[in-house]
């Protein structure tokens, strides 16, 4: 299918608008929590030339907006949504009403909380840095791992196909088809091309685009024997049939996993060499994910295409407003990146595939350590990352930059990352995307191949201060007792996640945060050997509402040796155990249950409920109490 576009975008100027159609197309937006923490309140930045706003609300994870949610008047610029479900994650569609519509989109929630299982990640390894960098990247499984990742490493060499690096993830998924979520491509991963296509506009410029996307489509059907177009300037984007290179210009059956990758192959203007860089980029990442650096919640926008009716820049103000707030989403000089930490930057000019004009450039790149953890670029040829020196490649290559992506054809959708999505998820949301969300005035590019990103898939915006040192000990009825140390930083408590041997999916044993920096497992199953994982719970304040965030995970194993009559009485926990106030239980609902002290009097008595019952210690001196539930009697320690 060939889809070529004609304008280029150095010829698209459009003069009539009195500010930058950026702005117009994109409408910065927020979520805030108000009256009491009860209501959830989206504003959004006002516009005289509105003739009203419509408001649509979905949960998110949804497709389809369903009908208008809250009709405004044209100076309304806020609206309060009362009827929210704590805990539960919405999604908000602003709609301007006007000559030339405009766009926001943000998630809402109070205290929600993102999948606890992402799933499994196929980590792609290119060879060419092993054994050199073995430990760097063995560091890396471990981060991913306690971010309750479950990771299968492939190795491959650069000069295999695509198809048979394809067909090592394909045997996976089968494997798992339910729980693998992700593919993480480290290194010069063999590139797939496709398409017959010219994004930027350009005629030099038609034909297959790099196409990671591939990667992460399971039963889409990919061939190469009906695009016959060698007009290209660049031989890699030449496709003829049978030269190894797919027909295919949109993805047309979606993508099932999310795909991203790090690659800094043929950057020759750095001066350091490709396992230097990679080595760089792995440590930064770390740094990032365990608060050794800490960016603030910024975002800088320098569109340098004013006077473009498309606004390419609009994808910035959308996507990053619900993150770090409108008023911390601001328009500035992209080189203020070079003495200034941003959490995220988006930039526009005219391109080439080393330059996007008045914005930087491949050389600036060597040469500036840039401090935004995660940018996006739009321009001329660069979205096309495979060549020598290229834009994308050299920003992740680049100071703090974690992340990077060519938004603008189409606006690509980060802003889920305000509630704790991960990168990946949002850059299959915008491959996916073909009318839940604004692609571009110009009504093309909805699931073209050269949508990609560049960076590590499971990376969120936020992180929180993990805890330590975790030792797992058997006690004498076969149970497993957790203990850990708290971080430096004060946190609102910690979950707490077991799995048996072969089982590739976290059991949550803590439905609300435990308080202390015990916990004593009653609840096993069985005799055996369990993994278990403590992460530190946030309540994580963003332009989003209030999400439950969670740092990276410590992780222990246990032996249980546990009875078969013991095992019997699963489902029944008790944490934080010793604790100074409450301590909440866990059992089967409607049993009786009584605390005595030492002295046998009863503290309180009651009937377990079918989900929490809490014990308020309180009142009472700290010492050691029993709790008769049932048929057994559990220690509680009041510290």
């Amino acid at each position: 299918m060939k889809m070529t576009l004609f304008i280029g975008i150095t010829m698209a100027v459009c003069a009539f608008f009195s500010q930058s159609p950026s702005h117009v197309n994109g409408i910065r937006s927020q979520v805030q929590l108000t009256n009491g923490d009860t209501d959830l309140s989206l504003s959004w930045d006002q516009d005289p030339s509105a003739t009203g706003y419509n408001i649509y609300r979905k949960f998110y994870g949804a497709t389809n907006w369903g009908p208008v949610y809250a009709s405004l008047p044209a100076n309304q610029f806020s609206f309060t949504d009362t009827n929210v479900i704590l805990g539960t994650i919405y999604e908000y569609r602003v709609l301007r009403t006007t000559a030339t519509a405009g766009y926001a989109y943000a998630c809402g929630t109070i205290d929600g909380e993102i999948d606890f299982n992402p799933g499994r990640l196929v980590l792609v390894v290119d060879d060419y840095f092993l054994p050199t960098l073995a430990l760097e990247i063995d560091s890396l499984i471990l981060d991913l791992e306690a971010d309750a990742w479950f990771v299968d490493t492939v190795i491959v060499s650069r000069n295999q196909s695509p198809e048979a690096v394809k067909d090592r993830i394909l045997s996976i998924y089968n494997l798992h088809p339910t729980t693998l979520k992700s593919v993480f491509l480290l290194g010069h991963v063999p590139v797939p091309y496709s398409g017959e296509i010219n994004p930027d506009g350009h005629q030099d410029h038609i034909g297959a685009w790099p196409a990671d996307g591939y990667y992460g489509d399971m039963n889409g059907t990919w061939t190469d024997e009906s695009v016959n177009n060698s007009s290209a300037a660049s031989p890699r984007n030449k496709n003829v049939p049978g030269d190894g290179k797919f027909d295919q210009s949109v993805f047309q059956s979606g993508v099932e996993l999310e795909v991203a990758r790090v690659d800094f192959y043929d950057l020759t203007v750095f001066a350091a060499n490709e396992t230097q860089l990679m080595s760089t980029y792995l440590s930064k990442l770390k740094a990032f994910k365990h608060r050794v650096y800490i960016p603030p919640n910024t975002a800088l926008v320098e569109d340098n295409f004013l006077g473009f009716a498309e606004g390419f820049a609009g994808s910035a103000y959308i996507g990053l407003s619900p993150i770090v707030g409108i008023s911390n989403t601001n328009d500035g000089d992209y080189a203020q990146l070079q003495n200034q930490d941003y959490l995220w930057s988006y930039g526009t000019g005219p391109g080439s595939y080393s330059s996007a004009s008045g914005i930087v450039t491949t050389s600036a790149f060597a040469a500036n350590a840039y401090r935004s953890t995660f940018t996006m670029l739009f321009g001329s040829y660069f979205g096309d990352w495979d060549a020598q020196n290229n834009l994308l490649k050299a920003a992740l290559a680049s100071g703090k930059v974690l992340s990077a992506s060519w938004s603008g054809r189409p606006y690509l959708y980060y802003h889920p990352m305000g509630v704790g999505e991960n990168l990946g998820s949002c850059i299959r949301l915008s491959q996916n995307n073909t009318s839940t969300y604004f692609p571009s005035i110009s009504g093309y590019f909805q699931r073209w191949i050269h949508i990609s990103q560049l960076g590590d898939p499971s990376l969120r915006a936020h992180y929180v201060e993990e805890p330590t040192d975790l030792v797992v000990t058997t006690q004498n009825d076969g149970t497993l007792y957790l203990s850990w140390n708290s971080p430096q930083v004060s946190v609102d408590g910690y979950h707490i996640y077991r799995h048996a041997l072969g089982v590739d999916s976290w059991t949550k044993l803590s439905s609300i945060p435990v308080m202390g920096n015990s916990f004593n497992d009653l609840s096993l199953p069985s005799a055996g050997t369990y993994t278990y994982m403590v992460r530190s719970a946030r309540k994580q304040t963003t332009a989003s509402g209030r999400y439950w965030n969670q740092s990276l995970g410590i992780q222990g194993e246990g032996n249980s040796t546990l009875s078969v009559e013991n095992a019997a009485e699963n489902g029944l926990s008790i944490w934080p155990n010793p604790s100074n106030s409450m301590f909440y239980l866990r059992a089967q609902e409607g049993l009786q249950f009584r605390v005595y002290d030492a002295r046998g009097r009863t503290m309180m008595q009651g009937i377990s409920k079918n989900d929490i019952t809490e014990i308020d210690s309180g009142p009472w001196n700290p010492g050691v109490y029993l709790l008769s539930i049932g048929d057994r009697i559990i220690r509680l320690i009041k510290s």
